[in-house]
């Protein structure tokens, strides 16, 4: 989950090199900066969104929704780049409240308050067809070394579900054959004490026995 996060900070930060919006002219603020509590996982949010503890998002009180903001931890330098949903916080001097997993990025769970620089850079590119304001992200592509290709999560994902359904459907195969090979054994005989069949007599070249 941290290695995902690290990705989706590398790719907003590299979106928002190559995207010019109005608020890029917007100057950094310093102020504080809270998180959400767990309490709030689920909730919707002003944009109409559900909040989520492991995304990458924040209140702010006047700023668009979709606006693109860095936040600094300026006790560590820490930097997350995080999308704005929702309004807050209404705290005197906060200026930005984060998801739970932006706060950790900075390392801000334990303070629970710490000092940040905010700047604006950029917005997010709204979901064709959509009318609520929606954004959403164009989806990062890694490399597969096997293979020489890129893929994007979405794929890599599509391909583990297909692998596990493969292994699947192969071990079915072969509690399949290994059935058919125990039902296809010949049948073996055994001759219980003062008693013979039929069956066994002819294999021996004798008569069997009639019955009195």
């Amino acid at each position: 989950m941290k290695l995902y996060h690290y990705l989706l900070s590398a790719l907003l930060a590299a979106l928002c090199l190559t995207t010019a919006m109005p608020v890029q002219a917007q100057k950094t603020s310093v102020g504080d900066a809270t998180y959400y509590g767990n309490k709030f996982h689920g909730r919707r949010t002003s944009d109409g969104s559900r909040y989520h503890r492991d995304s990458l998002t924040c209140a702010h009180r006047t700023l668009p929704f979709g606006t693109l903001l860095k936040v600094r931890n300026t006790s560590n330098g820490r930097e997350v780049v995080v999308k704005v949903t929702d309004r807050g916080p209404f705290r005197r001097g906060g200026i930005v409240d984060l998801s739970f997993a932006a706060a950790k990025e900075i390392d801000m769970l334990r303070a629970g308050v710490v000092r940040v620089e905010v700047t604006p850079v950029g917005m997010a590119p709204s979901i064709p067809g959509r009318t609520d304001g929606e954004t959403a992200l164009p989806e990062l592509q890694l490399l597969d070394p096997s293979t020489g290709n890129y893929y994007t999560m979405t794929q890599w994902m599509n391909m583990d579900e297909k692998e596990q359904a493969r292994a699947k459907w192969q071990a079915a195969q072969r509690r399949r054959a290994a059935f058919l090979a125990k039902t296809q054994r010949k049948p073996r005989w055994r001759v219980l004490e003062d008693k013979m069949t039929a069956e066994v007599a002819r294999a021996k070249g004798e008569a069997p026995a009639q019955a009195q």
